[in-house]
């Protein structure tokens, strides 16, 4: 199996300013890439705002998720993982009355639900660990 040539992980800076990240998949990953380039892109968002909790789906979760799915066998695009997501999820995504489609649709609560119950589902579905949303 080819190895990934991304990795997207979630971090926070800490009151001394200081970078902290999941530094174990990081150097696994660098490991693995021994001798090749990098380009490497930091983006900072709000924390606990509604922007940050799409973010936080859009740029790593669903990479992420569609990352294990892949390696389970199952080769679907993001937006094609998006729907699935939304429709497996056993929280009330109604907007208006009518069932979201996609996680781009979901108020802020709805996200929050959301996203816990995307922890879960990950870890048993996928053996994928997916940081606390309550963290974000």
């Amino acid at each position: 199996m080819r190895k990934p040539s991304k990795i997207v992980e979630s971090g926070l800076i800490g009151g001394d300013g200081k970078l902290r990240l999941p530094m174990d998949r990081v150097n696994a990953f660098l490991a693995d890439h021994s001798q090749e380039r990098v380009v490497v892109t930091f983006e900072v968002i709000s924390r606990h705002s509604t922007i940050a909790q799409k973010m936080y789906y859009y740029r790593y979760v669903l990479p992420t998720i569609v990352g294990a799915l892949r390696e389970q066998g199952t080769l679907q695009s993001e937006d094609g993982t998006d729907m699935w997501l939304v429709e497996q999820c056993p929280c009330d995504l109604s907007v208006g009355g009518v069932r979201a489609v996609r996680a781009s649709e979901l108020t802020s609560d709805q996200m929050s639900d959301f996203l816990d119950w995307l922890k879960l589902f990950a870890a048993e579905n996928l053996c994928v660990y997916i940081e606390d949303p309550k963290t974000i």
